[in-house]
């Protein structure tokens, strides 16, 4: 007699258990040290190769396989079944989303700024000709969306021509990321004329916090007049937000004041320590970011692709000001080219991108070791920004994971 878990049925190995990621129902089943070994030996070999299952002592075993067969995980086989040789296939990365930082000016100077942008930040060093130049190569390099931000990027005088190009090239998403203090009923209607998705910032549910945050007396007025125009006019609107210790205490507000507009509720992150955010000072005292737990969940294709590269990197690219391409906007670093020497087909053909675009789990400090890891959320940009120089390295582990591979064991906290 034979037992196999079905072809859906995926067993991952960690250090110590395992899980099952079941690809028809997403859902990852955790396994106990004893469970992973008994089904590993199912693999290759009979039961009664591998135990008396007449024995009395063995029976907990029979009954956890026979709890996986109503649970319709796997099944008996008289006969020995063909291996499971099926692989999913993943086709190569082709770009998706490109982001193009068009200035670090910026009429706010917000503590936290990663950019370190203000009003008195360089301007670009990338010709508008340029700009233009990435927007086409991208769409034929397969981005189906773009997101032009800053500093503020209504402060770049030509924006509205990157639209245009965006729009030309059909790209099936345009999005701006604008602190929204500058925007006019002229823009407004721009916006909803080229199918503009609006993306902005709330630092606190009140003027005073939020303004102390940007620097910049009245910008909490202008934004919430600005986020009103735009749901008027049914213009498509994310909001975001970032934690320090200045607004520690609105992390509530801001999330009521997105319901309140008819939002989506966001979960805010903790400033992260990369330009003008790099400052103890600004750290939360007790807010902390959401910590990684299961449940886990998956599918079939994000299954396969977790085994060969990295959930939110690949496909993106960032252009920075500066003309130097980036894989994340909080990667400043990690340079993989400038499109002011290379064309962006040059740089999305680079070893260094595709090293980024590739990093797996597999490839990360302690997740490898991880039976969750083809199911687990993934910022590499946490734990290169964290606080302390030896924890700033591209292969660590993520911040707020609790879970212990080696012993199996969660941390009630971190």
């Amino acid at each position: 007699m034979y037992f196999r878990l079905y072809n859906h049925c995926n067993l991952v190995e960690g250090a110590k258990c395992g899980a099952i990621y079941n690809l028809q129902s997403g859902k990852v089943l955790s396994l106990n040290q004893g469970a992973l070994q008994l089904l590993k030996e199912c693999q290759s070999n009979a039961l009664e190769d591998i135990m008396d299952v007449s024995a009395p002592q063995n029976h907990t075993y029979l009954k956890f396989l026979d709890d996986l067969i109503v649970k319709k995980l796997g099944s008996l086989y008289i006969m020995e079944p063909d291996p499971n040789d099926h692989v999913q296939t993943v086709e190569p990365q082709k770009l998706d989303f490109l982001v193009l930082e068009v200035t670090s000016r910026c009429n706010n100077t917000c503590l936290h700024c990663y950019t370190t942008s203000g009003p008195c930040a360089h301007e670009s060093s990338v010709p508008h000709e340029c700009w233009l130049s990435v927007i086409s190569e991208a769409h034929k390099s397969g981005a189906s969306g773009i997101q032009i931000i800053g500093g503020e990027p209504l402060l770049y005088p030509e924006w509205r021509e990157l639209v245009l190009k965006a729009r030309q090239e059909r790209f099936e998403s345009i999005e701006i990321f604008t602190n929204a203090t500058l925007i006019t009923d002229s823009d407004v209607e721009f916006f909803k004329a080229n199918n503009v998705i609006i993306s902005t910032s709330i630092y606190a549910g009140n003027a005073e916090i939020h303004d102390k945050v940007t620097l910049n007396p009245g910008s909490f007025d202008k934004t919430m007049a600005s986020i009103k125009k735009i749901l008027a006019s049914s213009i498509p609107l994310r909001i975001y937000s970032v934690i320090m210790k200045t607004n520690e205490s609105e992390a509530e507000n801001i999330t009521n004041l997105c319901a309140e507009l008819g939002l989506e509720g966001i979960c805010p992150p903790a400033v992260r320590p990369v330009g003008r955010g790099n400052d103890e000072q600004l750290l939360p005292e007790k807010y902390t970011n959401k910590y990684i737990k299961p449940p886990f969940y998956t599918d079939q294709y994000a299954f396969a692709q977790a085994h060969c590269y990295h959930r939110t990197l690949a496909g993106n690219i960032t252009i920075a000001y500066t003309g130097d391409a980036i894989p994340c906007i909080f990667a400043r670093n990690h340079v993989c080219g400038s499109i002011l020497t290379n064309s962006l087909i040059e740089i999305l053909a680079s070893e260094k991108l595709n090293q980024f675009w590739h990093t797996t789990k597999d490839h990360v400090e302690k997740c490898k070791d991880c039976e969750y890891r083809y199911a687990c959320p993934d910022c590499r940009c946490c734990p290169i920004t964290q606080q302390g120089s030896d924890a700033k390295s591209w292969p660590a582990c993520p911040t707020g994971c609790s879970y212990n591979p080696y012993t199996g064991e969660w941390a009630d906290e971190i």
